[in-house]
């Protein structure tokens, strides 16, 4: 892994837990505690977190806000492309379809933007970004979930949005998640998420995962979607071959986005 790649997900995990230790660091990243104490001095000293005792915190909400949705943006990049663009495919005209506020939810988004032969494509979304990067695309009519705003995520959640999508039949929904194991299925790190997903995923008629292969054996705060939930997994050809071929087994569709060459 790459240094800035490792920082970016250093970043990404203070996102979400505010604090966290360097050996849980070392083991989420499987690298050194030296190597971690590196990467923690060098993004203190560009003001991005403050070393604690045997750690490190961000420095404050408003950094949080910045640098949460740029940072996981930027993670995997590729994979994420090559995983929305493969998820695209899977859409037929006239569907309803439900981006949620995942950063790969969002390359499916961006896939969508130069498909014109989906006419009367419906994109609904629970995510603040995806609905921004999609504003102005005339052959897509997107419905903005409102709702409470989490300003980590730019998502929307609550009982407004619940109420929202009580009133949309869901063909298939793009869902992204912090991690994704077969025993515990789906996760995501904010309660918040996983009770908006869980509404999601009983109004859709399709659930699809769109998940990088970096989540794969991750197991977040709470489970949103156990396997039996989840109908198709779209990820990357990074995905571990075991794990792929137990969700196959126990009847999910795993469809794979392979590099170009």
């Amino acid at each position: 892994m790459l240094i800035n790649e490792r920082q970016s997900h250093i970043l990404e995990i203070l996102s979400d837990r505010q604090a966290v230790s360097v050996a849980e660091l070392s083991e989420l990243l499987n690298v050194s505690g030296v190597t971690i104490r590196t990467d923690l001095n060098q993004l203190a000293e560009q003001g991005r977190l403050v070393r604690t005792h045997g750690g490190a915190m961000l420095v404050g909400e408003k950094t949080r806000q910045e640098l949460t949705f740029a940072t996981r943006q930027q993670l995997q990049g590729d994979q994420k492309a090559r995983i929305g663009e493969l998820a695209a495919t899977m859409i037929q005209p006239r569907n309803s379809i439900l981006l949620d506020a995942s950063t790969t939810a969002l390359a499916v988004g961006q896939a969508l933007k130069t498909c014109q032969d989906l006419g009367d494509l419906s994109v609904v979304t629970t995510g603040v970004w995806t609905a921004l990067e999609l504003l102005g695309i005339a052959h897509l009519n997107v419905i903005l979930v409102g709702g409470n705003l989490r300003t980590i995520t730019g998502s929307t959640t609550g009982s407004i949005a619940r109420d929202v999508l009580n009133k949309i039949n869901i063909h298939r929904a793009f869902l992204g998640a912090w991690g994704l194991t077969v025993d515990h299925g789906l996760t995501e790190a904010s309660l918040q998420e996983v009770e908006l997903k869980q509404h999601i995923i009983e109004r859709s008629q399709e659930v699809i995962a769109v998940v990088d292969s970096t989540k794969f054996g991750r197991v977040g705060l709470s489970t949103y979607a156990p396997v039996e939930k989840i109908d198709r997994i779209v990820t990357d050809d990074g995905a571990p071959a075991a794990m792929v071929a137990e969700f196959r087994k126990r009847g999910v569709e795993v469809c794979i986005a392979e590099r170009a060459d």
